[in-house]
């Protein structure tokens, strides 16, 4: 009888040595998963606070206080409103431009700056977004914001502060709203890639539950088909963030199957750098060979 109170009393004690370890583990996850987030989430905010008061900044040197940044929709050509400030700065959040409308779709197109001294003598003006918003645009200005060599979006400024009717945009102006747009461009192409990464960073996670559920060998048959991959192929987003957030998938997805291809991708990546420093000290010729191997 002592005997099966001994083995019962251990057996007690066992069933609670495995729940606290079951509780210590899920606590753990726990901890790491809200630490992950709270990090993750924590690029984007920053970035809109910092465009918002450039915005601002930028609206007050050319004497108005509507105004907008507008960044492209996926890679259709489709706009939508970022960041904005003014009466309807709430409304513009949930309207879209369709592709080539408007003169903020001229701007984002073509590149090159537009002042609109009056919209209603002006062909190209996209009145859809007025009617959504109940109100009435005089006066533009809208210029490119450019990262590099590539249009991200447009900044636009909308009537003047005071009552109608509005001055014109002068073309002093239109230099200081080319000034700030250089500003905001580096922002906006930074929070594009931040939302990205967020997104991507949760789906990893996801991913990595649905792996860590199969096994060896059936789950390397899937890496190719994971949902991160799934995810990326339809993310609405331009073609070269897909690209760059696609290669550090399959990098880190083959990295993940053992040393062998960790070193693999290791030495992969130091031959890609010498072949590009190699293209930049000969002027972006071939430097002699492919990754700087021969």
């Amino acid at each position: 009888m002592a005997k099966k109170n001994d083995k019962d009393a251990a057996s007690g004690r066992g069933k609670k040595k495995n729940a606290k370890n079951s509780n210590g583990d899920f606590e753990a996850q726990l901890r790491a998963a809200i630490s992950a987030v709270d990090v993750a989430t924590s690029m984007t905010s920053p970035l809109k606070k910092s465009l918002e008061n450039l915005l601002r900044l930028a609206a007050s040197s050319v004497g108005c206080d509507e105004a907008s940044v507008i960044v492209r929709e996926g890679d259709e050509g489709g706009l939508k409103f970022l960041i904005a400030i003014g009466q309807v700065a709430d409304k513009l959040m949930g309207i879209t431009i369709p592709p080539g409308k408007g003169i903020a779709g001229f701007v984002f197109a073509s590149g090159q700056p537009m002042a609109v001294s009056d919209v209603a003598q002006e062909q190209s003006f996209y009145a859809e977004v007025d009617r959504s918003t109940g109100y009435k645009t005089e006066t533009l200005l809208t210029t490119p914001l450019r990262a590099g060599d590539e249009v991200v979006g447009v900044l636009q400024f909308v009537n003047r502060e005071g009552e109608p009717p509005y001055e014109p945009f002068t073309p002093e102006e239109m230099d200081k709203a080319a000034y700030f747009a250089d500003a905001i461009a580096t922002l906006v192409d930074a929070h594009e890639t931040s939302g990205l990464v967020e997104s991507l960073f949760q789906r990893a996670m996801d991913a990595e539950s649905l792996m860590a559920a199969a096994s060896g060998g059936a789950a390397k048959g899937r890496r190719k088909n994971s949902p991160v991959q799934k995810w990326l192929q339809s993310v609405r987003a331009a073609p070269e963030h897909r690209d760059m957030l696609g290669m550090a998938v399959a990098l880190r997805e083959i990295a993940s199957r053992g040393d062998a291809e960790r070193q693999l991708c290791r030495e992969v990546l130091e031959a890609l750098e010498r072949f590009s420093e190699k293209r930049v000290a000969t002027g972006g010729g071939d430097g002699g060979s492919y990754f700087g191997l021969m």
